[in-house]
This record gives C-alpha cells, structure tokens and sequence, in this order.
C-alpha cells in the first residue's frame, strides 16, 4: 500500500519520467539515448514493466547501467529515473530516493539541463516527499533531523521555481516542518510550528474547499503553542461542517475540559452522543466524573444508575462505590448503603464493599450496624488497606465494649507494617481495660 501522498503524486510523476526523453527533444536540448538504451528501454525492460515483473526490470536496468562508459550521460540519467521509478512501482520507497536523485544531479549538472524545468519540478516534489516519508520512520535523532533538512530543501527548491503556489504543497511542506518541530515532543520547536501554522494559514486562504488535513494540522500546531481558545473555536467549526467526525468531537471536549470550561465539555459529550458518538462505557464514566467534579452529584447518580443498569457504564466496584459516594454528597446516606449492598451481591469477595458500609453506619453514628460488616470485611481479606479495616474494627468495638475483639483487631493491625505503631497504641489501651475489667471480676 501506498502512502496517501505518495500515491496521489505517483501517476505524475510515471507520466512525467516516460515523456522524459521526448521532451528533450521537444525544447530543442542536443541530447538524445544511445541505440542501446534506446532499444532496452522499448524492448526487454518495457516487457518486464507491462508484465508487473519489477525484479526482471531492475535486473535490465542495472545490467545496461553497468555498460555505460559514461555515468554522466543523458543515457545515465534517464536510465536512473528508471530504476526509481521500477523501486517506486515495487513500494520500495526509501531505496528509489538514491537513483531518482542521481537522475536529478546529472540533469542540473547540465546546461541546458536533462530535463525540463516541469518534468525537473515534479522530481523535486517527489523527492521531498520520498525523503520525508524516510525521515518520519527514522529513529535516530540526528539521522531523522538530516533526512529533514534534506526534504526541506527540495520543497523550498520546487516553491522557489514554481509560479504559482498551491495548498497541496503549502499543507505538505507545513506538516515536514511540524513533524520536524515535534521530534522531541518534550521539547518542541515553537518557532517552526509558527512557521508551519502560516503555512496553512496560506493554503486555507488559497482553497475553495479546504481539505481536512489542512484543519488538523492548524489544531494541533495552535494546541502546541497553548492558543486553546483558537483551537476550540477552530474545532467548533469542523463539528459544524462535519459532525459525523468522531475525532473532532473528542478533541472538543477535552479542550473544553483542559481549559476549565466543564459546562461546554458536557455539552459537547451530548452533542456528540446526539450525534451518534462518545457512547462507549468510558465516554459515558467520563460523562458522569464531569458532573460529578462540578458538584452535580444528582446529576452524577442518576447517570450512574442508568448506566450500570443498561450496561452503557461498566459493572465495576469502583463505579458502584462512585455511586454511593454520589448519594452521600447528597445527604442520603441509606441511599449510599443501599447502593454499596447491592454492589456486595455483585461482587461477593470484596473487603472494601463491606468497609465502605461500615463506614457509613459509623458517620450515621450507627456503631452497632457498622460492626457485622467491619467483621465481613476482615473475612473478605481487609479491603484496599487492611490495615485500615483493622484499627477501625479495632475502635468499634472498643465503642461497643467488645474488648476481646477490638484485641484481636488491634493484633491483626500490628501484624501488618503501616498499622503497627497505631495497632500498639490501641492494644496498650485495651489491655488496661481488659485488666480493669478482669480485676472487677475477681474482686467480685
């Protein structure tokens, strides 16, 4: 498969190298193919190209190559183009750039040249793009940057020599310049994103019906110059003229979101959704944690609610504990544990289920009813910190005067190193109940 901008210049570009020998002639040049070359090209090789059989190609061009007696020949040139353009049919992208620039080196090295100034500029531009292409696949730092440099100046040559610009090539030279700028992306080159935003700034002037990728580039250098507000209005305006793009509607919310504007977020998560898109469990959590950061905590529960009884939001303990939190915030705290008791069913082993219940019982001041669950929670391995769980059990029943167990508690946290100093505290405590209480007895 072609890359898409190698592949919308490719027919050219073939078009322009099989027409390169006539027009030679055509603008009175002096040059014209040796018998030999002439007779390869319009015989054997040209039988291997019809014929798809690209390797049979090479092998007749390599084989005539290694006849000439002079490599700065016109034969030589054109001979070049050919093997590029062979490489090229074969997607041998990054191999053809050596020939095709050979070809374009002996050309200019001639005056009057090889090729004429429109079949010379559609080397050029292609050949930016080729090396382009390289430098994007380039992991090397240094290597990556000189195949860039190499690029820009082919398409700096190709607009100095053209007389008339177009967007195609502004759009293409602006994303070299960005993709160069962006290497490092912890460090990025601002002053070429600049450079490369006037570009497409020019080429969307320049254009009738602007391309999307002209769009795209514009909002991801306006991102990386911190100019949001640009962005989102610049986003507005693509989900206007094609709210059936996913993308754009993303990109809008987390703008919206980035800049603080939460309101405009979730508008643009319905406006999406209306749309057909952001309907995944993770857009629709995300959807809820909006109004949930923003203090709509109504809002929050009964999209929660809604969610998990659908499926639309995934059945998962967290979210289910983001719902009782949502009810406490509401003041309704029965609601918070009703809603963590039929978590429980779902999730039958969980510790921290059983210490969240708990826990609201204890803010309830309902130290009775907060204890089972205290008791299921240490069954069920303590929860997310088990020491924790303990010390609270511990206290509990220390409250409810259930000192052998608030014992056994405050051993366990000892057992475990965030909870031994705190766990030491309270079994010296108990103890000295323990003790009062056993010498009551024996007095008695």
């Amino acid at each position: 498969m072609l890359p898409p901008f190698i592949r919308a210049r490719l027919f050219a570009f073939c078009v322009a190298a099989a027409l390169v020998a006539g027009t030679a002639v055509a603008q009175q040049r002096d040059y014209s193919l040796t018998e030999g070359t002439s007779e390869v090209l319009s015989t054997t090789y040209k039988a291997a190209i019809e014929a798809k059989n690209y390797d049979a190609a090479l092998v007749v061009i390599n084989a005539q190559l290694a006849k000439l007696t002079d490599l700065t020949s016109f034969d030589a040139a054109v001979l070049y183009q050919s093997k590029a353009q062979t490489l090229l049919q074969k997607s041998q992208f990054s191999e053809s750039i050596e020939p095709l620039e050979r070809a374009l080196m002996l050309s200019d090295a001639k005056t009057p040249n090889f090729f004429d100034e429109r079949v010379t500029q559609e080397f050029v531009y292609f050949l930016s793009q080729l090396v382009f292409q390289e430098a994007s696949s380039i992991k090397d730092p240094v290597a990556a940057a000189a195949s860039y440099d190499k690029a820009e100046r082919y398409v700096v040559r190709w607009l100095k020599n053209t007389k008339k610009q177009n967007p195609e090539v502004m759009l293409f030279y602006g994303s070299l310049l960005y993709n160069r700028a962006t290497q490092d992306s912890e460090n990025p080159d601002l002053g070429a994103i600049k450079k490369a935003l006037t570009l497409v700034d020019d080429a969307l002037r320049m254009s009738t019906h602007p391309k999307d990728h002209l769009y795209v580039l514009k909002l991801v250098c306006l991102q990386h110059m911190n100019r949001n507000t640009e962005a989102i209005e610049l986003l507005e305006l693509l989900v206007q003229q094609k709210p059936e793009t996913r993308n754009y509607w993303q990109q809008l919310a987390a703008l919206y979101l980035g800049e603080g504007q939460d309101i405009r977020a979730i508008l643009s998560f319905e406006r999406a959704q209306a749309n057909g898109f952001m309907k995944s469990p993770k857009d629709n959590f995300n959807l809820v944690g909006i109004h949930f950061n923003i203090g709509q905590y109504q809002r929050a529960a009964d999209l929660l609610e809604m969610g998990l009884a659908d499926g639309s939001i995934d059945n998962e303990e967290k979210n289910w504990e983001l719902l009782a939190y949502s009810y406490q915030q509401l003041n309704r705290d029965f609601k918070a544990i009703d809603t963590l008791k039929r978590a429980t069913k779902i999730f039958p082993d969980s510790g921290q289920l059983e210490y969240l219940i708990a826990q609201n019982y204890y803010t309830m001041e309902k130290m009775a009813d907060a204890l089972p669950h205290l008791e299921a929670a240490v069954r069920k391995g303590g929860g997310n910190r088990p020491h924790q769980t303990y010390l609270f059990l511990a206290f509990v029943a220390y409250d409810l005067k259930k000192f052998d167990l608030a014992l056994q508690a405050a051993e366990r946290a000892i057992a475990t190193e965030e909870g031994k100093a705190e766990g030491e505290r309270m079994r010296d405590s108990i103890l000295d109940i323990i003790r009062e209480r056993d010498a009551k007895l024996q007095k008695s």
